[in-house]
C-alpha cells in the first residue's frame, strides 16, 4: 500500500508551519488547556497514530506473510532435502543391488556347469567303455552265432590241410567277382557276396566288411565282426599241426609235439592279438548308450551325430569305443556346429574347454603308448623267432657233435 505522505513527515511539516508561521499573534492562555492544541495538534496527533497503528498493523500483516513465505520456503526445502535424500538411498540402494548381481554373475561365471556339460559326458564314459570293450576280447568267437567262426576259435587245432581245406570252405561266403568268373557255380562260390572277400581282406578289421568303395564303419554288424574274425583267423592263427589224442601225449615223442605245439600256439595268440583287440572295439558296446543320450542334449552334438555316425552305431545296442572315440575328436575337429559354439563361450568356459581338450589328448597319448607296449612285445618275440630259426640248426648240430664225441670214449 502506498501513502502520500508519511505520518512523522506530516508532524514535522506542522511543527515548522507552526514555528516559522507569520504574523504572530498572542491568544489568550488557560494553562489548563490549549485551544490550538486541542484543536489543532492534537486531532493531527491523533490521526498520525491512527496512521501509525495501520501502518503497525499492515506490518505486522507483512511479517505474518513473510514468516509463512519462510515457512513455506523452508518447508519446500524440506521436501527437496527429502527427495534427494530418497533419490540418493534409492542410487545407493541400486548400486548396491547391481555390484550384487555382478558378483553373483562371476560367480555363476567362474563355478556354472555350462549348457555343453553334457558333451563331457562321452569323456565321462570312455573308462568304462574302454573296459567294456577289451573284457571281450576272449570271447569274441564263442559269442558269434556263425558255426564256421565258433569252429576256427573253439575247436581243437587241425592238421595243416585240413585247415586250408576249411579255410577255402568258408570263403564261399565271401564269393567276389574275381572267384565267380574263376570257379563260379561250385561249392566254393555259388553267388556274389555282398560282403567280397570278406575272410581275406584287412579291410574287414580295419573298417568293416562290405562292397569296394564303401564308407568306413566303426561300429560292425554281426556279419562283419564275423568276417573280421574270419581274416584275423587266416592271417595270425593259422594251424601248424594238430592236436595230440590222448593216447599220443603219454609217450615221451607226444609229450614234446604238445610243448611244441603249445608253443607255437604261444606266438599266435600273441600275433592275434591287436586284431582282436581291434575287432573287440568296433563292436556295439552298451556302456556308450548313456553318455551319447546325454551329449545328444546339446544341438552342436546332435548335429553332429546325425551327419557322421554309422546306422549301427546309432542302434540300439549303442556304438562302438572305436566310433565312441571317434566321436569325440571329431565333434571338436570337423564340426562346423562346434565352431559356432566355441564363438559364444565366455572366457572361463573356453579355459575349460581348452582343459578337456588337454585331457582328450593325454587320454589318446595314454592309449598310443598301451599300443606301443604291445608292439614291442611283439617285436620281441619277432626277435626270438629269427633268433630261433638261426640258431636251431648250429645248436642241433652242435648237439650231434657232442654226442659223437661221447660215444667215442
Amino acid at each position: 500500500m502506498k501513502y502520500s505522505r508519511s505520518p512523522i513527515k506530516k508532524l514535522s511539516a506542522l511543527v515548522s508551519i507552526l514555528c516559522i508561521s507569520n504574523p504572530v499573534f498572542a491568544w489568550t492562555v488557560n494553562v489548563n488547556s490549549s485551544v490550538p492544541v486541542q484543536t489543532m495538534v492534537v486531532p493531527q496527533l491523533s490521526s498520525i497514530n491512527g496512521q501509525l497503528g495501520t501502518v503497525n498493523s499492515q506490518l505486522g500483516n507483512i511479517q505474518v506473510t513473510l514468516n509463512n513465505i519462510g515457512s513455506a520456503i523452508n518447508q519446500q526445502g524440506d521436501r527437496q532435502a527429502s527427495l534427494i535424500d530418497q533419490a540418493f538411498k534409492k542410487q545407493q540402494q541400486f548400486e548396491i543391488a547391481q555390484k550384487k548381481q555382478d558378483r553373483q554373475k562371476a560367480i555363476i561365471d567362474k563355478y556354472k556347469i555350462p549348457d555343453d556339460i553334457c558333451a563331457q559326458s562321452v569323456s565321462g564314459g570312455m573308462r568304462s567303455a574302454n573296459n567294456a570293450a577289451y573284457s571281450g576280447i576272449a570271447s569274441l568267437g564263442a559269442a558269434s552265432s556263425n558255426s564256421n567262426v565258433r569252429s576256427a576259435y573253439l575247436a581243437p587245432a587241425k592238421s595243416t590241410d585240413v585247415d586250408t581245406g576249411n579255410t577255402a570252405s568258408v570263403h564261399s561266403a565271401y564269393c567276389s567277382e574275381t572267384d565267380m568268373v574263376a570257379y563260379g557255380g561250385t561249392n566254393f562260390c555259388q553267388t556274389k557276396s555282398d560282403m567280397p572277400n570278406g575272410d581275406i581282406s584287412l579291410s574287414s578289421v580295419l573298417q568293416g566288411a562290405g562292397q569296394p568303395n564303401k564308407q568306413p564303419e566303426f561300429t560292425f554288424t554281426e556279419k562283419q565282426v564275423d568276417a573280421a574274425l574270419l581274416y584275423a583267423k587266416n592271417t595270425a592263427g593259422r594251424s601248424a599241426g594238430r592236436a595230440p589224442a590222448k593216447g599220443e601225449v603219454k609217450s615221451a615223442s607226444g609229450r614234446v609235439y604238445l610243448g611244441l605245439l603249445k608253443q607255437y600256439q604261444a606266438y599266435i595268440d600273441a600275433a592275434q592279438q591287436p586284431q582282436l583287440e581291434l575287432i573287440a572295439a568296433s563292436k556295439p558296446n552298451p556302456q556308450t548308450i548313456d553318455p551319447i543320450n546325454e551329449a545328444l542334449k546339446v544341438p552342436s552334438m546332435r548335429h553332429y551325430y546325425d551327419r557322421t555316425v554309422s546306422a549301427t552305431g546309432k542302434g540300439k545296442e549303442g556304438m562302438s569305443l572305436r566310433e565312441f572315440e571317434q566321436f569325440e575328436v571329431g565333434r571338436r575337429y570337423s564340426n562346423i556346429a562346434y565352431q559356432a559354439d566355441l564363438a559364444s563361450k565366455t572366457e572361463t568356459e573356453l579355459l575349460k574347454e581348452q582343459i578337456m581338450v588337454s585331457n582328450l589328448t593325454n587320454w589318446l597319448l595314454l592309449e598310443n603308448k598301451k599300443q606301443l607296449e604291445k608292439q614291442n612285445i611283439l617285436n620281441g618275440q619277432i626277435l626270438a623267432i629269427l633268433a630261433y630259426g638261426q640258431y636251431k640248426d648250429l645248436l642241433d648240430s652242435k648237439v650231434n657233435q657232442l654226442n659223437q664225441a661221447v660215444s667215442a670214449k
